[in-house]
């Protein structure tokens, strides 16, 4: 549970709701008032007209959050892929020894990470790294592609939750449209495009 203070928001019906956006489930690193805003987003294509039309509006935002969490996740997990796809091209194009026991492997591991060190201490050396990298045979984006390619298995999982998620949206807007099929038709056009927005907001990861 958040442990940010309450955050002021419009007046609804039940307490019980209030206190659901006050202190929404979110993980650390996640933003409590860019839940609310996602909330009021859909509450005002929604327009909820009695409590249980509130609490639709927040089951969808739930949902919804799910599947935007997921969309951050993807860039978080090939950034993450970074430093190592750093690594396999800097042995590939910069280390000269062989690997013929463990030995000598441990070695070009020491030798690569001494390569790649100032990278990380000193981005002015950053073009000198890639152009060596590109003169070596590998286009300018090597690094983007490497990370990209080591962080698959992780991205395929996540895709998988992102189905998922939007299938548990589905679900329960279709639930809710026979019983209130204007109200799920507007949420599920706010629904589509804020998880839209957010993919739109999406630069492509940088690596510098």
């Amino acid at each position: 549970m958040s442990t940010h203070e309450p955050i002021q928001t419009k007046i609804h019906p039940l307490k019980i709701h209030s206190r659901l956006l006050d202190a929404p489930e979110l993980l650390p690193h996640e933003k409590p008032e860019e839940f609310v805003e996602l909330y009021e987003r859909l509450q005002d294509h929604g327009k909820p007209q009695n409590s249980r039309d509130y609490l639709a509006v927040h089951q969808a935002a739930v949902l919804t959050w799910d599947i935007l969490r997921y969309q951050t996740m993807k860039i978080g997990v090939v950034r993450n892929h970074h430093r190592a796809a750093l690594e396999s091209l800097v042995f590939k194009t910069q280390v000269s020894r062989p690997i013929v026991n463990a030995l000598s492997e441990a070695s070009a591991k020491t030798e690569v990470q001494r390569l790649v060190a100032p990278w990380f201490n000193d981005p002015a050396c950053r073009p000198g790294m890639m152009k060596r990298i590109e003169n070596a045979g590998y286009p300018p984006n090597a690094l983007e592609v490497e990370a990209f390619t080591m962080a698959l298995p992780a991205l395929a999982t996540i895709e998988r939750l992102i189905v998922s998620a939007q299938k548990r949206l589905n679900v329960f807007l279709d639930d809710l449209e026979r019983s209130s099929k204007a109200s799920a038709r507007a949420l599920r056009l706010a629904t589509e495009k804020a998880v839209a927005t957010k993919a739109a907001g999406q630069s492509q990861p940088t690596m510098k």
